[in-house]
């Protein structure tokens, strides 16, 4: 690991503060940061059944439930090894559906459990991005980098209904604020490091895995980390200096080794069943995941195994809000800036940037089947609003710190504005601001039309809640319903308590995203700025004539 140069020089570097009494100390930007908090909660407990369900839900609760057995069975219920080969399951790492699964046990209680603790997961996220921020950029960086991170619409928009992107974001969110400290303490002079603290990392390494094995991509940016060291410290070092550091070194590698496959092996008993090929057969299949199906990216229909090389990047670009975008650029073209002129720079920057670019260069370099927009490589997207909060706060304390008052309250307000972009945006398209676009991409109303929108499924709340509403309109007697795959618990809570559910046979009433099929007229289509996103059909015989 490479050093930290802490001077107040540049605006890429640490600023060393004067240590004020508490009753005088950054009270304003606490408090916003508690006001968000206290927002953002109220968000997490109410808006979730809002935001609908999708079908991926279905097949993560019934992967966690069956997870969970295996463990209540002693390990005699390996039903979890047992689901449809096409998907996968036991290679997805089910760390996260476990920790629903057993809040469930207790609750007794499935879908409204499921969408507080996914909620509770993605609250979490905003607290340890705030913890980042701060030890970044002090408090403003706490409250711009949580503010960031609230306005992502792709974060908040998910974070009730995805039990596996928003968890790993907020996992390797964990990851990185751990080695950041570690880095911060882990100066030339004090070379040290602490059990504890590597256990944690380690811990937290094998959480990340243990929900997506995509997350061991940390294990490459550790790598760089000890490369790095070594090219700036590595000729220093002689005799019983350079063995103190080689034993240092090799005793961190073992403690979070071990305390990473132990956790991700103990949240995920796949690796248990078969401790020895089960992490490199979960690499392999997700790395090259089995799903080839045509997806609308750039106004084509392309396949998912065949997608151009910047599918990721361009995503993150269209999918993120326009500030975060343009200060992540600036920060990466500053951080080259004072690397080639020799300028000392906060390691830790670049580590953020690592954190950035590398999992990028892993999706390219291995051809990663992708699709649902950028929910797969969600996780990065905190790094770019890290970067972004980190050179907005320091760019903008070193302007007032010069006398350039006009140019930090033209950076803060640029900053504002495109926040006020988000927020209006997502306030038209509420409660999918899943399906946000940037201006760049022409917002929502233009994008749709040349890119996948709305998560799968989220759109039959509403679609439930019209027919509710109207279904008398069509019969007098008791109604059935199935929707497109015949989940009916993904609608039922939506739907009147007389509603019959009937499995595979003809219902009366049918929830398509798209065209309901032979025997049924379209009655209802729900839409969104002009846009249809659903539709509620009934048998042709009961619909009335057009």
């Amino acid at each position: 690991m490479s050093d930290i140069d802490v001077r107040d020089a540049a605006p890429l570097e640490q600023a060393a503060e004067t240590p004020e009494p508490w009753w005088r100390r950054d009270y304003l930007p606490y408090g916003l940061l508690g006001l968000l908090f206290a927002v953002f909660t109220w968000f997490t407990f109410t808006q979730g059944r809002v935001h609908g369900r999708t079908y991926d839900e279905y097949l993560q609760d019934d992967y966690g439930a069956a997870v969970l057995r295996w463990y209540l069975s002693g390990g005699s219920d390996r039903g979890f090894l047992e689901m449809p080969d096409y998907l996968h399951m036991p290679e997805h790492g089910s760390g996260f559906e476990l920790m629903i699964a057993w809040v469930q046990h207790f609750t007794n209680e499935q879908w409204g459990t499921r969408t507080v603790v996914n909620g509770i997961a993605g609250l979490i996220g905003l607290l340890i991005m705030a913890l980042v921020g701060k030890e970044m950029a002090g408090p403003w960086g706490a409250f711009a980098a949580a503010t960031g991170l609230a306005l992502y619409p792709r974060y908040a928009g998910a974070m009730h209904n995805n039990s596996k992107d928003v968890p790993l974001a907020v996992a390797m969110l964990l990851v990185l604020w751990l080695v950041l400290r570690l880095m911060r303490r882990w100066t030339a002079e004090t070379r040290r490091f602490e059990v504890l603290e590597l256990m944690g990392i380690g811990a937290a390494l094998g959480l990340a895995g243990s929900i997506r094995v995509n997350a061991l991509s940390w294990v490459a940016l550790l790598a760089l980390l000890v490369i790095g060291f070594w090219i700036k410290h590595g000729r220093k070092l002689r005799g019983a200096e350079l063995r103190a550091e080689l034993a240092r070194q090799a005793g961190a590698v073992m403690v979070i080794g071990t305390n990473c496959y132990l956790v991700m092996s103990l949240l995920w008993p796949y690796l248990l069943v078969y401790p020895i090929e089960g992490l490199r057969r979960s690499v392999e299949v997700m790395a090259a995941y089995d799903w080839d199906n045509p997806i609308l990216f750039g106004g084509e229909m392309v396949r998912s195994t065949e997608l151009p090389w910047y599918y990721a990047p361009w995503w993150l670009i269209i999918g993120s809000p326009l500030p975060t975008v343009l200060l992540t650029l600036a920060s990466a073209g500053a951080l080259v800036y004072a690397l080639v002129r020799r300028r000392p720079v906060d390691s830790r920057l670049l580590l953020i940037g690592g954190y950035i670019l590398l999992p990028l260069v892993l999706i390219i370099g291995a051809h990663s089947t992708l699709y649902n927009s950028l929910r797969q490589f969600l996780f990065i997207a905190p790094g770019m609003i890290l970067l972004a909060a980190v050179l907005l706060v320091r760019w903008a304390k070193a302007a007032f710190k010069d006398g350039k008052t006009a140019l930090a309250w033209t950076l803060i307000g640029a900053a504002i504005l495109g926040q006020v972009e988000v927020a209006v945006a997502v306030a038209r398209i509420y409660p999918y601001e899943y399906s946000y676009f940037s201006p760049v991409a022409g917002g929502y109303t233009t994008a749709r039309h040349n890119y996948e929108s709305t998560y799968y499924g989220t759109c039959t709340r509403a679609g439930a809640l019209w027919l509710g509403e109207h279904y008398r309109d069509y019969t007098p007697g008791e109604p059935t319903f199935r929707d497109e795959v015949s989940w009916n618990s993904l609608t039922e809570a939506d739907l009147p308590d007389n509603f019959v559910s009937i499995g595979e046979g003809q219902p009366v009433f049918r929830l398509t995203n798209g065209d309901p099929g032979a025997g049924y007229k379209i009655v209802h289509t729900v839409m969104l700025e002009g846009e249809p996103l659903c539709n509620v059909s009934v048998q042709e015989q009961l619909a009335p004539a057009s």
